[in-house]
């Protein structure tokens, strides 16, 4: 789905969840398992969470608000990751 043409200029937020969890992948170990690191010209984020308590939540919502705004602005142009 992420490699499809008609995806191009989406932004891609994904959470990294049960990070309050003992053996839970690192957002780092999600972002490499999923291959984010191979999009180009691509904006996305990666962010750690648990949902129970809520952490993380807010700061990948934040970063997803932020980021159509400034997508948008830019005419749809995307670019790499962020983490």
């Amino acid at each position: 789905i992420i490699k499809d043409p008609f995806m191009l200029n989406s932004v891609i937020l994904v959470f990294a969840n049960k990070q309050d969890m003992r053996g839970a992948m690192s957002p780092r170990e999600v972002c490499e398992g999923l291959g984010l690191l191979d999009l180009k010209n691509r904006k996305w984020h990666i962010q750690g969470t648990c949902a129970l308590q809520g952490d993380g939540l807010y700061e990948g919502l934040d970063w997803l608000s932020s980021t159509l705004i400034e997508v948008k602005a830019a005419g749809y142009s995307s670019v790499g990751p962020s983490f």
